[in-house]
């Protein structure tokens, strides 16, 4: 970035190999709860457009993005089908105008507009762009008193991090991996492995079913080539990230990412036959890791 980064700011993250993406960045202290725990000291957070996910990223690492960078990239690729997501990013970045109306709408996305009225009322205004980014619950709490929310760090909540991370995870199984790839030609000898950054599998892994499920899932018409080529590439980094000493896709990231359910529903639909073979060899490395969530899910339940 060039100049002070402020809350309200647009600006381009990029994650992994997935391409630069148009982002706003967000005040830590109106987070949702499981995004404000996993944030980390020398970055801000950025929330996605046209994709509900938060990242957590050094500022020196974000690009700012300025509305003739938005209308050139429209007007280069607005009729690649390719890049049809992505431009759909950068058409809500070029309306995004007034940030509060951007937090009214992401409050009742999530179902917490109550939330965003209470921060409002107790600061006698409503929320306006230009703060500090790094500013977070535990320099305002004296001033929300009543209205306040909980910014007081769970030591379960680390102890329970700690203890996901030192069991060990299971070993992916030794078969031949099936072919993954839109040409029916395995190319695994062809490409450099993805390293993936452990410290922010969660994230990363929300991000690989958004994109996977917006691909093959949340669609009215059948995928085209480019979606199914990126779908299988996809799945082949989970793969080979799946098959280490310390796996990448461990408890905490399919708890949270849900991606187990997604793989699921992907082997029950009969017209996507064509990523079943890895899908299955996915689930059945993680096989232990989901019966654990299995038995999580039955103890969270109510006793008769």
């Amino acid at each position: 970035m060039t100049k002070d980064i402020r809350t309200g700011d647009l600006v381009l993250c990029k994650v992994g190999s997935f391409p630069p993406w148009p982002a706003v960045v967000f005040p830590q202290r109106l987070l949702r709860n499981d995004v404000y725990r996993k944030r980390k000291s020398n970055c801000v957070a950025v929330c996605f457009f046209n994709d509900p996910t938060y990242y957590w990223e050094q500022p020196s690492r974000l690009k700012e993005l300025d509305q003739d960078s938005i209308h050139n990239f429209i007007l280069e690729h607005s009729k690649n089908a390719n890049q049809r997501e992505l431009v759909n990013a950068y058409k809500e970045a070029k309306n995004f105008d007034d940030f509060n109306v951007f937090l009214q709408e992401k409050f009742e996305e999530e179902n917490r507009l109550s939330d965003l009225k209470a921060f409002e009322k107790s600061e006698g205004s409503k929320i306006v762009a230009g703060e500090d980014p790094f500013v977070g619950r535990t320099k305002v709490v004296n001033k929300r008193k009543k209205n306040s929310i909980s910014i007081k760090e769970d030591p379960e909540d680390n102890q329970k991090s700690n203890e996901e991370e030192s069991k060990p995870n299971i070993k992916p199984s030794k078969k031949k991996r099936p072919t993954a790839n839109s040409g029916g030609k395995s190319n695994s000898g062809n490409k450099k492995k993805v390293k993936l950054d452990y410290s922010r599998r969660v994230e990363i892994s929300q991000l690989f079913r958004r994109r996977i499920q917006r691909n093959l899932i949340q669609r009215e018409t059948p995928p085209t080539e480019h979606e199914k080529k990126e779908t299988h590439e996809l799945l082949n980094r989970i793969y080979e990230n799946s098959d280490t000493k310390r796996p990448f896709f461990d408890l905490k990231a399919l708890r949270e990412s849900k991606l187990h359910k997604l793989l699921k529903a992907i082997v029950n639909d009969p017209d996507l036959g064509e990523f079943h073979p890895l899908c299955k060899e996915i689930l059945l490395s993680w096989a232990e890791l989901i019966t654990e969530l299995k038995k999580e899910k039955l103890q969270a339940l109510p006793t008769p």
